[in-house]
C-alpha cells in the first residue's frame, strides 16, 4: 500500500481511498476512512466506510488505526488526510508556522 500524506488541512481528491483525522475542541482526534475493498472474495468495486466511533487520545493512535483499518481492504494507494486543528500536528515545524 503506498501511503500518501498530505500537507495539514488538504483534502484527499473525492473518489480516492483516504482516512481523515480530525482534531476535536476537547483535544481529542476523530478518525473517519473509506476505501475500495480490493481483496478477499468481495466485488471489487464495494466502497467499505469507517465513520464515528470513540475519539483517540493522540493523532498518532488515531492515524494508526485508520491505517491498520485501511491495509485490511487492501488499497493500492491511500491518502492521509489530517484537520488544521488549535494544536500542532506531527508534521510542523517551526518554519510552517511563520
Amino acid at each position: 500500500m503506498e501511503i500518501v500524506n498530505l500537507p495539514a488541512g488538504e483534502s484527499a481528491p473525492p473518489d480516492a481511498d483516504c482516512i481523515r483525522v480530525q482534531e476535536l475542541e476537547n483535544g481529542r482526534f476523530s478518525l473517519n476512512a473509506s476505501v475500495l475493498v480490493r481483496c478477499g472474495d468481495v466485488d471489487p468495486a464495494e466502497s467499505m466506510s469507517l465513520i464515528g466511533g470513540e475519539p483517540y487520545d493522540s493523532y498518532d493512535d488515531a492515524e494508526s488505526a485508520g491505517l491498520a483499518w485501511a491495509n485490511e481492504h487492501c488499497p493500492e494507494k491511500l491518502y492521509v488526510s489530517r484537520s488544521a486543528g488549535t494544536k500542532p500536528l506531527p508534521d510542523s515545524t517551526e518554519e510552517d508556522a511563520g
